[in-house]
């Protein structure tokens, strides 16, 4: 009995009391967040067109040179310009460099060929990915 009160006690002691000193105030100071950073270039514009896109070459010269081809029909009736940007390399989702390509204007029902030469490429080569959009 007399260990059950003393055990009861020591449970009552850690539980409750406390000091009657008031709290002392822990210094807090915040740290500025990095604001969001601003893209350097502007994000492209206009609705993806990959059906317009047709005999597309990108290969490596002997020269160790990337470069890249293709046609871009336009089967509206109005003329539409169309970007086609062409990036060598792995598929990351980083700030990977490419060339983009304007092709203005391009008559409905008509096509044009383009050339895109000496594209960035990293050392070990990848493979070609290409983005045809539409701007109307």
């Amino acid at each position: 009995m007399r260990t059950l009160a003393v055990a009861l006690i020591l449970v009552l002691a850690g539980c409750g009391g406390g000091s009657d000193d008031p709290p002392t105030k822990r210094s807090t100071t915040a740290t500025p967040t990095q604001a969001a950073t601003t893209p350097t270039v502007a994000p492209p514009k206009g609705t993806p067109a990959p059906e317009a896109l047709s005999r597309f070459r990108c290969e490596k010269t002997a020269k160790g040179v990337w470069n890249s081809s293709g046609f871009i029909a336009n089967p509206g009736k109005a003329k539409v310009t169309y970007q086609v940007t062409v990036y060598v390399g792995e598929a990351a989702g980083g700030a990977e460099k490419a060339k983009t390509r304007q092709l203005p204007d391009v008559a409905g029902g008509g096509s044009t060929r383009f050339v895109i030469n000496n594209l960035p490429a990293p050392d070990n080569g990848g493979s070609c990915h290409v983005q045809v959009l539409a701007q109307r």
